[in-house]
């Protein structure tokens, strides 16, 4: 994970377990105590102005992105990952080290190598075994032979990369 930075978004798939994602926090809405835990966090969304600076707060509410989210995909956000943020490359960014099965906005023209455009499309089980772990026939597909992408119109899904950490 080292190509990922503090304060980089990107979508998982809600459907896998549940446990969540390490190094990472659901954009849900959830308001966290300000301590040693979560200091690191709050500090990085300050910086990125996506929460107010409020003297002797001891509390702040994460941004909730739940309703931009595709169905049936949870936005994360990096909580650990290298200083400083890439805020410059918007809220959204392709990383260098993708999860497989990550989802995340593109304006390019074709995907970038290791990831397929959000269209529907059918793949193969037999050669995109670790993606059908993880997305099954939720989209389409018979489950067998073949499981469907989801159709996101200016996204893409990582095809083959670090397969994620749990909880």
């Amino acid at each position: 994970m080292s190509d990922r930075y503090d304060g980089d978004v990107y979508w998982f798939t809600s459907n896998w377990d549940g446990t969540g994602m390490q190094n990472a926090v659901v954009l849900d809405g959830q308001t966290l105590p300000i301590d040693s835990t979560n200091d690191h966090l709050y500090s990085l969304l300050r910086y990125l102005e996506q929460i107010p600076t409020e003297e002797n707060a001891t509390t702040f509410t994460l941004p909730d992105l739940t309703g931009d989210a595709p169905i049936n995909f949870t936005p994360y956000m990096v909580s650990t990952g290298t200083w400083p943020p890439s805020n410059d490359l918007g809220f959204f960014r392709v990383t260098n080290s993708p999860y497989t099965g990550e989802v995340d906005n593109w304006s390019g023209d074709y995907p970038p190598s290791g990831w397929a455009a959000c269209d529907g499309s059918l793949l193969p089980t037999n050669q995109n075994q670790a993606l059908f772990s993880i997305l099954r026939n939720t989209y389409g597909g018979d489950g067998q032979k073949t499981f469907a992408l989801l159709n996101i119109p200016g996204s893409v899904i990582c095809l083959s990369g670090y397969f994620p950490s749990r909880g």
